[in-house]
């Protein structure tokens, strides 16, 4: 399967968090408050040959929920705002182990790092931590359970100046 990563609305990206975060509730669980805000950026892995969306992932400036210190950041000013927190992540179940979600991963932490971004944290399920551990995310804090989905963890990850690699 061939495939293109690109920005997409964040519109597009509900039916597969839906179908894949949490088909149990209705479509409204996966609208999120400031979805549509002009710094939320969406991307969407593509199928090239159906034109599906099949993978997806949502990205916003946020604060983490733990001191700059944890990533080594230590307490430079101006961290908060070049804290960004990935939310939404979903690949299509069969599709799972193919390379799908680590490609929209690149492209959020690509767009993260064009913008300044120091660190990209999330609340991962614990099914999850595998995939985040080979991206290069640490756990942050115990595990806790998210009421109607199930139990999570922080992870977070730092994040290269754009031109550094």
């Amino acid at each position: 399967m061939q495939i293109r990563v690109e920005r997409i609305a964040s519109a597009a990206s509900y039916p597969l968090r839906h179908a894949v975060l949490r088909p149990h509730l209705g479509i409204e669980a996966v609208l999120w408050e400031g979805d549509d805000e002009p710094d939320t950026a969406t991307f969407g892995a593509v199928d090239r040959g159906s034109g599906e969306i099949i993978g997806v992932a949502t990205v916003f400036p946020e604060a983490a929920p733990f001191g700059p210190e944890v990533a080594g950041l230590g307490a430079r000013r101006g961290v908060e705002p070049a804290t960004w927190r990935l939310r939404g992540m979903a690949t299509r179940e069969d599709l799972r182990g193919q390379g799908v979600g680590s490609r929209v991963l690149g492209a959020v932490v690509d767009h993260v790092a064009s913008r300044g971004g120091l660190l990209v944290w999330c609340n991962a399920r614990v099914g999850a931590i595998a995939f985040y551990e080979r991206a290069g995310f640490s756990t942050y804090g115990e595990e806790w359970v998210l009421p109607s989905v199930g139990p999570h963890v922080v992870m977070w990850r730092r994040v290269e100046e754009k031109g550094a690699r």
